[in-house]
């Protein structure tokens, strides 16, 4: 009798177990001793009796936790109380996993009934500020409300798949203070901006020890996406590659329309030359789109820890990160004149040299 055990007796009020020989009332439920029932005669709830009700338990029993949480979706164990789990972080308690997140103002994240953040006045609204409202800056009461910041469960929520929690090619949703390594999803939500949720599941895979994932705007465009990225090193490094891998190719073009003679596209040397670059470009091209993802988390989590290191005040950090990373369309402007610049230089010498040769 389950229910029965670590209730009290009806007679001598000492706690139920397992191995004692447990009886109940025919009538209301009411569990004993048998020597009890025996040594009562009868049954000592007789209100019970009277009102035609049923004996309830008198002492919650306490739900036995499983030793470990089996994730649904690749396997691994977990703890009992985790909400997401440590290796894919697809949701293994959706109870947990769909409650929000309170940040406070050491910007550690606590659980939240209503499913928002809130610090110390932060919420799920816009900042407000003694009624000037700018972009989502509002104020009222003195509370500070967030619209476009802490204030979401995050954002999309961060996912790999089609909605929160769902998974969707061994990715789930992920939480505000989930963990990648040493810093939390919002932190790094913080620093890529609106295209968050389709990092955040890949900088998961990256710090698990992956290292690739596919991204087609590198792959089309390598020197471009890195600047618009801000990844300045990597951009220049990909923009020299590029023009040099490029340049056979505009001297051909060169030839084909007219500007130069044949003299120097009809050499053995030029041919070999001109394939093999055709082949190291798409070999540039297939490098940067499996890697780029990669080089970007590289450079996100180096920039996180200088911040964090440099910044302590926690609205400056953010500010910082913010700044730091995100997107320039001014960089990637900049890298196709930069790229145009060196073709316009390099047709100039080749069209210059041609013409002295010719003469």
């Amino acid at each position: 009798m389950p229910i029965y055990v670590g209730q009290p007796c009806s007679s001598c009020g000492r706690i139920l177990t397992k191995t004692d020989d447990i009886v109940v009332c025919p009538e209301c439920g009411s569990p004993y001793h048998r020597d009890c029932y025996i040594s009562e005669g009868k049954c000592t709830n007789q209100k019970l009796h009277e009102t035609g009700e049923s004996w309830q338990p008198t002492i919650k029993q306490e739900e036995k936790k499983p030793e470990k949480l089996i994730c649904p979706n690749c396997g691994a164990e977990n703890d009992p109380d985790a909400a997401f789990c440590c290796n894919c972080g697809s949701p293994v308690n959706m109870d947990k996993a769909s409650g929000g997140y309170q940040r406070t103002n050491n910007g550690a994240y606590n659980q939240n009934q209503y499913g928002n953040y809130q610090n110390g006045g932060y919420q799920n609204g816009g900042y407000q500020n003694g009624g000037y409202q700018n972009s989502g800056y509002q104020n009222q009461n003195g509370s500070y409300q967030n619209q476009n910041g802490y204030g979401r469960p995050y954002g999309n929520p961060y996912m790999g798949g089609m909605g929160r929690g769902f998974s969707f090619f061994g990715n789930g949703a992920y939480s505000a203070d989930y963990a990648i390594g040493n810093h939390t999803v919002a932190e790094y939500a913080d620093y890529v901006g609106s295209n968050s949720p389709y990092f955040i599941p890949k900088f998961v895979r990256f710090e698990n020890g992956k290292k690739w994932s596919f991204n087609f705007s590198a792959f089309f465009f390598p020197h471009i996406y890195f600047f618009y990225r801000k990844m300045i090193t990597e951009g220049i490094v990909m923009l020299l590659l590029t023009a040099a891998m490029s340049i056979p190719t505009l001297i051909y073009y060169l030839y084909l329309y007219g500007f130069i003679g044949e003299a120097i596209v009809s050499t053995s040397s030029f041919a070999v030359i001109y394939n093999a670059c055709s082949i190291l470009s798409y070999v540039l091209s297939l490098f940067a789109g499996l890697f780029a993802n990669y080089l970007y988390y590289r450079k996100a989590k180096t920039d996180l820890d200088k911040i964090k290191t440099e910044v302590v005040e926690y609205g400056s950090q953010r500010e910082a990160l913010m700044s730091k990373g995100g997107t320039s369309m001014a960089y990637a402007i900049g890298s196709v004149v930069a790229l145009t610049v060196i073709f316009l230089a390099v047709m100039m010498i080749v069209m210059g040299v041609s013409s002295g040769s010719s003469t």
